[in-house]
């Protein structure tokens, strides 16, 4: 007597969209972006996980699965937004000499069109001025990163003999950066009434006017 078998299932098939790993690098991004309008707007400290999950379209749940801390959200949050700093930069190579100051001018510059990475910083760096805030070592080392840059391109730039030789260049980085920091602040308060990128790009110029040196001619 003939017998009959039940067609097995075929396996489900995997579908030709994106791969999973896209859709979790959609889903982090989408997290660190609502985390960090959340920290600009009402600082690290009063963000609850709760809120960040909600704003991101996730459950706790699901946020804690890519940030299982809020202190691990934070630190990617703080890498993301150096990392966009660098590519406004715009250039993969390190600059040398006074091209520090120029790439300093553009990054303002470029600042001018997203007001929430400024509001990010300027939020954070007022919160992790307090030594126990889980962001005070990225602050110290991001403020000692570009100090150490633009004294790195000045010592450069005094080398190839277009920096005066008495020229302060540890002062020159840290007014650099405090100006930077306070037009910031000001931009903030008043983004219509203040030019963020002109203010920056005459104090510069006024840098370059007092120290800077002609190219040397060989020959």
């Amino acid at each position: 007597m003939a017998t009959t078998t039940e067609p097995q299932p075929r396996p489900a098939r995997r579908g030709r969209g994106r791969p999973r790993g896209s859709d979790a690098a959609e889903t982090r991004e989408r997290i660190l972006a609502a985390a960090a309008d959340l920290f600009a707007e009402t600082g690290y400290r009063a963000t609850s996980m709760v809120s960040v999950a909600e704003a991101a379209g996730l459950s706790q749940t699901g946020l804690l699965h890519h940030f299982p801390s809020k202190e691990l959200l934070l630190a990617g949050v703080l890498a993301r937004r150096d990392e966009q700093d660098m590519a406004a930069l715009g250039d993969d190579r390190e600059p040398r000499g006074w091209e520090v100051l120029d790439a300093l001018v553009r990054l303002v510059e470029h600042n001018t069109g997203r007001e929430p990475f400024v509001r990010l910083f300027t939020a954070m760096a007022g919160e992790a001025i307090d030594a126990d805030h889980p962001g005070h070592d990225w602050l110290r080392q991001h403020h000692r990163a570009a100090a150490e840059m633009l004294v790195s391109g000045l010592r450069q730039a005094q080398a190839d003999g277009t920096c005066a030789p008495d020229a302060p260049v540890e002062r020159i980085a840290r007014v650099t950066l405090a100006v930077m920091d306070g037009l910031q602040i000001q931009w903030l308060m008043d983004p219509e009434g203040e030019d963020m990128a002109a203010d920056f790009a005459a104090f510069a110029r006024t840098v370059r006017e007092r120290w800077e040196l002609p190219a040397r001619v060989d020959g």
